[in-house]
């Protein structure tokens, strides 16, 4: 990947994210509002003292202070703020994420005050081994994205202070997003900011603010801690906030304190004092691209001398499975296929086919309909993604909604650590009657859905389809407006539309798009009242096929290259020669 491969992300048009209960990143078919084109951000910078309860306690009233009396809309803790930096202190308060105490203090905080929280970092323990993780929480009170410190601290300053991050903590390996409105943030932790390329990737992924908790000792931070976040800020063309806990002279390690904030321009915007204080900061966008259109560095970088190499996109595998009349087994054979999926092909994305734990018919759905994300099926997807740390597309399910007591086809998604993070209802119903082929109405049981539904995997952003929405290019394309860099479709196309349009649609999705798409179908069952046509399928940005199945159980794989996109993008830029004066798709409501 180029240095300049991603940068036209951050002018494509997204939606403002709205956030249910049991869903993030999910929009309506209304437009953005204006409000988005601002983010208030609250640096906390609190005191931490030797008990992981007063610290829990304090961080909680701040960030109420933050949200109630400042009106922020995301809010920022400090590296470790639940402990002294020490390594004895931060093996006792090492908990599990995110059923951990300091987890569901945040969560409850966001939820309670509507806000976002960057929840500084916390000591992580998963299978045995500690990591040094931020975690971040939507305003329900779901938890969006959790990263692991990627670079270990392990320095030392003769006489003044030695710290050795690799005798604690085990190294991430990712990156980690999350979207505020139209912006997207990228996350780092302290020792992160270093790294000029690693703000780089975030910058190329489309990011416009970089936030790094932080715990710098003072005689670095009297030297570094300013001039890293302007040098980020300034590289990167994008906003930098560095937060720090308070300085605290009694303790080993002395934290510098001066949480800050830098604008695209290098400027310090807010700056804290050494002591306990908040410092809250209006991000205005509009000065991303006022300083990239007047400092165009990105446009300019000599590609033929050198280039930053991004290891971003992931394994995704396609589960092709038989679907039987016994929903217990159908779950099981689910959770055994994505074991070996796992296990054997290294996926880090896996999805499932459309009514992967139910018969395909409207006679059917009533009876193997369940709630989510209570019901069976939906705990035991969960419960394989936390087991496996991947990201679970969950084909769909009948869904019962208690609310309204109506059916949906529904489609979950699954975070690593088994939180649900979107969920999908199909939009268009599959009502058709070819004389001769097929007469089908899910429009007899099922309800259409009203809303988009949008991931973030791995600096990736992904739509949502389901099967029949496929045939309607405007909600594919609404997908892109949104910067969307791939289109999944759980589907089951039947034996007459499979062999004319299964193929078709999905690459003209891709090329219309310039995006991944992947297609989901059950194996082909020639007994079955309603027979699949299977093929399951991958298609890249250039509407190659790059994977496909045949009709039988199958799992397929492949890698998804967001250099590609960007490739495809760059070399047939057809979203910017668009006639937006004679035509546009917009959502309701724009």
């Amino acid at each position: 990947m180029t240095v300049s491969g991603r940068r036209s992300r951050t002018a494509q048009k997204r939606e403002k994210c709205t956030v249910s209960r049991h869903r993030y990143d999910t929009q309506d078919l209304r437009g953005p509002s204006a409000a988005s084109m601002t983010i208030k951000i609250a640096l906390v910078q609190l005191r931490v003292v030797d008990s992981k309860e007063k610290n829990l306690k304090n961080a909680i009233d701040l960030i109420r202070i933050a949200k109630k009396e400042k009106d922020a809309n995301v809010v920022v803790l400090p590296e470790c703020f639940n402990a002294p930096y020490t390594a004895d202190s931060l093996r006792d308060v090492a908990e599990e994420i995110p059923s951990g105490e300091t987890c569901r203090a945040l969560s409850n905080a966001a939820r309670d005050f509507g806000v976002h929280v960057v929840g500084g970092s916390i000591v992580e323990s998963f299978s045995g081994r500690l990591y040094n993780t931020c975690t971040v929480w939507g305003p329900e009170g779901d938890l969006v994205a959790t990263y692991r410190k990627v670079h270990l601290c392990d320095s030392s300053l003769s006489g003044k202070m030695t710290v050795a991050e690799t005798k604690l903590f085990t190294a991430g390996s990712k990156y980690a997003t999350f979207t505020v409105g139209e912006t997207r943030i990228g996350l780092g932790i302290c020792w992160d900011m270093r790294f000029a390329e690693f703000a780089t990737a975030y910058r190329t992924m489309g990011c416009d603010l970089l936030i790094y908790p932080a715990v710098c000792d003072v005689p670095t931070g009297e030297q570094h801690w300013e001039l890293l976040a302007k040098a980020r800020a300034l590289d990167n063309q994008t906003f930098v906030a560095f937060c720090s806990p308070a300085r605290d002279t009694h303790a080993k390690l002395i934290p510098y304190g001066h949480s800050l904030v830098v604008d695209p321009w290098g400027r310090v915007i807010q700056r804290a004092t050494e002591f306990q204080e908040i410092v809250v900061a209006d991000l205005v966008l509009k000065e991303l691209s006022d300083v990239r259109r007047r400092i165009p560095v990105f446009e300019q970088k000599r590609t033929d001398l050198y280039e930053l190499k991004v290891d971003s996109g992931f394994r995704i595998a396609l589960l092709q499975l038989k679907v039987g009349a016994n929903k217990a087994q159908n779950i099981e054979n689910a959770l055994a296929k994505i074991r070996v999926a796992v296990a054997d092909k290294g996926a880090r994305v896996v999805a499932l086919p459309e009514c992967f734990n139910s018969p395909y018919g409207t006679q059917h759905f009533p009876a193997y309909a369940e709630e989510i994300p209570t019901g069976e099926t939906s705990r035991s997807l969960a419960a394989i993604a936390q087991e496996l740390g991947i990201y679970l597309i969950g084909g769909t399910i009948p869904e019962k909604c208690p609310a309204d007591n109506k059916l949906y086809n529904t489609c979950t998604v699954w975070s690593p650590d088994g939180g649900l993070i979107a969920t999908y209802r199909k939009i268009h119903l599959f009502d058709i009657n070819i004389p001769g082929g097929i007469t089908f109405r899910e429009s007899d049981v099922l309800t259409g859905g009203s809303n988009l539904a949008t991931v973030s995997i791995d600096g990736a952003k992904i739509g949502l389809g389901i099967c029949y929405d496929i045939r309607f290019d405007e909600l594919a394309r609404l997908y892109r407006n949104q910067g969307c860099d791939m289109l999944i479709y759980p589907g089951a196309f039947n034996m007459k539309t499979g062999p004319l349009h299964w193929e078709l649609l999905a690459r003209g999705r891709a090329n219309d798009t310039q995006s991944y798409v992947a297609t989901i179908s059950p194996a082909r069952d020639p007994s079955a009242g309603y027979v699949a046509w299977g093929h399951s399928m991958v298609v890249d940005p250039w509407a190659k096929v790059v994977t496909e199945a045949s009709e039988e159980e199958a799992t397929v794989v492949a890698d998804v290259n967001l250099q590609t996109v960007d490739e495809v993008r760059a070399q047939i830029p057809i979203f910017s020669q668009r006639r937006t004066d004679l035509y546009r798709t917009e959502g309701l409501g724009q």
